[in-house]
């Protein structure tokens, strides 16, 4: 039966999981799913940003949960899952936000920016850990609940570079541009997390095609987040719209994918990448 356009986006009551749901990314979709009358249910690491972001829901008397979890700990996951069902009894959405961040290693002086060629080995593997794991480890254990209801849709956040390689010289020192470069780069393991990420939504979206359970990710491009001005200069000349993209705007993405308005769409890599991997 066709559905009046509207009821498609209807979310109201939908138990959303969004795991890294405090950080720079997780917050915005936390907030965006509030605003569509759903119940964020927000699990991260932080425990300075939970608390901000918990904070900010019951000043404005919103619904919502709020678990202090490491998602790489399988034990500690399952266990939280099993309190969100105990509590609003299913899970409708699954939004694997949480990612290994690059700021800890940076302020730990750790080698995470060193050339390819003199990589550390236990950071490939750590970010690699940080990446894929704790999308393997939350998947596994949501997907379980959502298989009894055979319903569920869970949404992967990948990268645009995870279809196109960084392009290294956006780092680098540019004479005409007056640009000295900065002292950062896209680790090796980022970009292959990311395209990880895009195969295990694939694989996954024609596992579970016929158990009802819907898997696709987005691929943003970088998200402005107060980069060095002539780094954003570099990166937003090989965009076609000309800029980064702003924190808000993978919310349609998500909600899109999270809804009814996508009901026949799995296995999907959404790009929202100003058209970037275009060019």
């Amino acid at each position: 039966m066709k559905k009046n356009i509207k009821n498609l986006f209807d979310l109201k009551n939908n138990v959303v999981v969004i795991t890294g749901g405090s950080g720079f990314l997780g917050s915005e979709f936390s907030h965006a799913f509030s605003d569509m009358d759903a119940i964020p249910v927000v699990l991260d690491k932080n425990e300075k940003s939970l608390k901000i972001l918990e904070k900010k829901f019951v000043k404005r008397r919103r619904k919502g949960s709020f678990f202090l979890v490491d998602m790489n700990n399988e034990r500690k996951v399952n266990e939280t899952v099993g309190l969100i069902i105990k509590k609003y009894k299913k899970i409708d959405c699954l939004i694997n936000a949480a990612a290994f961040t690059m700021n800890h290693m940076v302020k730990s002086k750790s080698n995470i920016f060193e050339k390819f060629e003199k990589y550390n080995f236990e950071l490939w593997k750590k970010s690699l850990d940080g990446h894929l794991s704790g999308i393997f480890i939350a998947t596994k254990s949501v997907a379980k609940h959502m298989l009894k209801r055979n319903k569920g849709s869970i949404i992967n956040i990948a990268s645009d570079i995870g279809i196109i390689s960084p392009d290294h010289r956006i780092y680098e020192p540019n004479v005409k541009y007056k640009y000295k470069g900065v002292n950062f780069n896209t680790p090796i393991s980022y970009p292959v997390a990311k395209s990880g990420i895009i195969s295990l939504t694939r694989y996954l979206a024609t596992y579970w095609a016929k158990k009802g359970i819907r898997v696709n990710c987005i691929s943003p491009a970088g998200v402005y987040k107060k980069h060095d001005k002539k780094f954003v200069e570099q990166l937003s000349q090989r965009i076609p719209l000309g800029r980064m993209a702003k924190s808000y705007e993978l919310n349609g993405a998500v909600i899109y994918l999270c809804s009814n308005a996508s009901s026949f769409v799995t296995g999907h890599n959404l790009v929202v990448d100003g058209g970037r991997t275009i060019w």
